[in-house]
């Protein structure tokens, strides 16, 4: 029976590529051990976190994943499930130093000695005219009168 969906799946080559290089470029396989993430059997951790970043940039769910059958998965959706669940694995640290190898990598060695690193973190609210009852997402938060 003919699929009856049909994904433009051209560049699905070039993103697995792009993930590849971006794992090897900032040591996931490190920083996935720094914070953690381990399988006792089965496929590595670095197999499932490629599996879950090719989603995101594919745009699509596991579940289209698998009903579309595009993907020759080496691992079952529990395993992919129970991993990102799992409580032993610090995500806070997992992301602080992905974090820190990319700028370690990218951002300082593209520096001069003129030039001064500043990380500047914006925390200011954004406007939602809907949430009248959300207590500061009026539009009254939006110009800090509570």
């Amino acid at each position: 029976m003919a699929k009856i969906i049909s994904q433009n799946d051209y560049d699905s080559k070039q993103i697995t590529d792009s993930i590849r290089y971006f794992f090897e470029r900032f040591h996931l396989s490190a920083v996935l051990k720094a914070s953690n993430a381990k399988k006792s059997k089965g496929v590595t951790p670095l197999q499932i976190v490629s599996y879950a970043f090719a989603l995101v940039f594919r745009n699509k769910s596991m579940y289209m994943d698998m009903v579309l059958g595009n993907s020759e998965l080496s691992f079952a959706k529990d395993t992919y499930y129970r991993f990102m669940n799992s409580i032993s694995i610090n995500w806070i640290r997992f992301t602080t130093l992905l974090a820190a190898n990319i700028c370690k990598e990218s951002i300082a060695p593209a520096k001069s000695e003129d030039r001064v690193n500043a990380l500047i973190i914006d925390d200011s609210t954004y406007s939602r005219s809907c949430s009248k009852k959300v207590r500061n997402m009026s539009e009254r938060g939006k110009y800090g009168i509570n």
